[in-house]
């Protein structure tokens, strides 16, 4: 069951280009909004495409919730959330990240990097930031009073491109949106039996009424960024918004 669509971003996208038409915008700050309107572009293209994979297989189902490009503010605290899909028996939490070059893990250091011209560069770990929206989305649960009718097992994955290109072995949180629902297909044979009551127990536990409780009051809490925070991010702040 799909509550939330990504967010359209095709307004921002026009504002933005607008900016670089501005008399009295500097040639330097407006290189950095050509590099922000391809960031918003790129993550737009990839929210999407991820969203695609994961509507195909649960468009219809009744047996899990699905939000897409979720951004919530509550007490200081912000979880932004590409996808979270709410089961009876686990809290999935996707961070669907765009990738043009050559993805490599360094296994000793536990780090990211991706393949340039000049050779590798280090990227913030996208597993770590997916754990920290899985953190930041107990905190505003618990505050609304919503945590326990979710399951309190969650698990969080990096969603590439299919066409990304590795360059070694990647950690198993890491998984190709074209992909990723045979993974989860994978870890279902290798439950065992302490696991699989474990999870007939969380089913039992919670409600499909529930999940869609939960969904909705997100879907409500849900705060975009809209023009104005990028013109706060670049310091154009004097220009109307």
């Amino acid at each position: 069951m799909i509550l939330k669509e990504v967010d359209d971003k095709s307004d921002i996208l026009r504002r933005l280009k607008g900016l670089l038409k501005h008399p009295k915008i500097y040639p330097s700050k407006k290189k950095q909004i050509k590099f922000e309107i391809y960031k918003i572009e790129q993550g737009w293209r990839n929210e999407k495409e991820a969203s695609y994979y994961i509507n195909t297989y649960y468009k219809d189902s009744k047996k899990v919730v699905v939000l897409h490009d979720l951004r919530v503010e509550l007490n200081d605290v912000v979880v932004q959330i590409d996808h979270l899909l709410i089961f009876r028996t686990d809290v999935i939490i996707f961070e669907s990240k765009y990738f043009s070059s050559q993805l490599y893990y360094d296994w000793k250091n536990k780090s990211f990097r991706v393949k340039t011209s000049k050779g590798y560069k280090g990227i913030a770990n996208p597993i770590k930031q997916a754990e920290r929206q899985a953190l930041n989305l107990k905190r505003i649960l618990e505050m609304k009073g919503l945590k326990d009718m979710v399951p309190d097992r969650y698990k969080y994955y990096v969603l590439v491109s299919p066409s990304v290109n590795f360059a070694n072995r990647m950690p198993s949180e890491v998984v190709k949106a074209d992909s990723f629902i045979d993974k989860f297909r994978e870890e279902d044979e290798k439950v065992g039996l302490v696991e699989g009551l474990s999870r007939l127990a969380r089913y039992i536990t919670h409600s499909t009424d529930d999940l869609i409780y939960v969904g909705e009051v997100l879907k409500d809490l849900h705060k975009p960024l809209d023009f104005s925070y990028y013109l706060r991010k670049l310091g154009l702040s004097w220009v109307e918004a």
